[in-house]
């Protein structure tokens, strides 16, 4: 006769192979989006300088990467001082500056696309 772990065991091990199974199967996407497009380069703090957004922008996000596949933590509104770290160029071939701007009392940390500020980002390499 078998235990209740060995009947456990028979019941859950085919239910977790289906399950890694599923998670594993790649997805089909479009273009450079998700995590796989998301890059996470070295950055300093090399500029003093500080910008704001466009006056045609009301508001841009902040991401994680210098890619619009990369998450946003937040995003800039008009008006937000923004101070300026660095810029890389992505895989796009588009500017990114990595930068912080400080809201409602904490700093956020991140990678805008230099096409939303008023004077298109860092001009400093990271």
């Amino acid at each position: 006769m078998k235990s209740a772990r060995t009947k456990l065991a028979a019941a859950v091990l085919p239910l977790a192979f289906t399950a890694a199974t599923l998670v594993a199967a790649p997805t089909a996407t479009a273009g450079e989006t998700g995590a796989e497009a998301c890059t996470h380069p070295s950055w300093s703090n090399k500029d003093s300088d500080t910008g704001r957004l466009k006056s045609s922008k009301r508001e841009a996000p902040i991401h994680t990467g210098p890619n619009a596949g990369c998450p946003a933590i937040t995003v800039l509104l008009q008006g937000d001082v923004i101070y300026y770290h660095c810029y890389v160029v992505n895989s796009a071939g588009n500017t990114w500056t990595h930068m912080r701007v400080r809201i409602d009392g904490s700093d956020f940390y991140g990678w805008v696309w230099d096409d939303y500020f008023n004077d298109n980002g860092s001009l400093i390499p990271c």
